[in-house]
């Protein structure tokens, strides 16, 4: 089976998957260098597939692996990412965004700064962002599930 056929076939589950759950929507994939392959959907009812701060996008992309794994007869783990409405992409900004921003009071005050509680794989994106773009601070993850955040300190 080529990529290409994996591509359609990943497609196909996502727009079965959304068809019984009653959700008109179109679905686009891209490849990137830095991304890798993610499948975009564009619905009006996009706030059902994002959910709360993209819990239920995480959740969904968790379902559509497993789907697509089962109907690929798990023929080499073929990864991808699932967006809604470029959500991701969104939250990513934002999520850069809110980090400049915390390194820039830091080195105002000296004072450490902790972000808002995040799901892990944003923390996970934080952490990598501030280690390659700011060198100059420390983050760790502190507290526990549901209200672990990133506290970043000056080194």
């Amino acid at each position: 089976m080529t990529d290409y056929d994996k591509i359609e076939q990943i497609k196909q589950v996502i727009i079965e998957l959304l068809k019984q759950c009653s959700i008109s929507a179109n679905v686009e994939f891209e490849e990137s260098i830095t991304k890798g392959l993610v499948f975009n959907i564009t619905s009006p009812d996009s706030y059902l597939l994002i959910g709360r701060k993209g819990e239920t996008l995480h959740s969904v992309q968790t379902l559509v692996q497993a789907l697509a794994a089962k109907k690929l007869n798990n023929d080499q783990p073929f990864w991808f990412t699932l967006d809604v409405d470029d959500y991701k992409r969104k939250r990513e900004w934002f999520l850069k965004e809110t980090a400049k921003s915390a390194v820039e009071h830091i080195k105002k005050t000296g004072r450490a700064a902790a972000l808002e509680p995040m799901p892990n794989y944003e923390r996970r994106y934080v952490h990598a962002y501030l280690s390659e773009h700011h060198p100059e601070v420390f983050t760790e993850s502190v507290g526990y599930e549901p209200n672990r955040k990133i506290v970043i300190r000056l080194k």
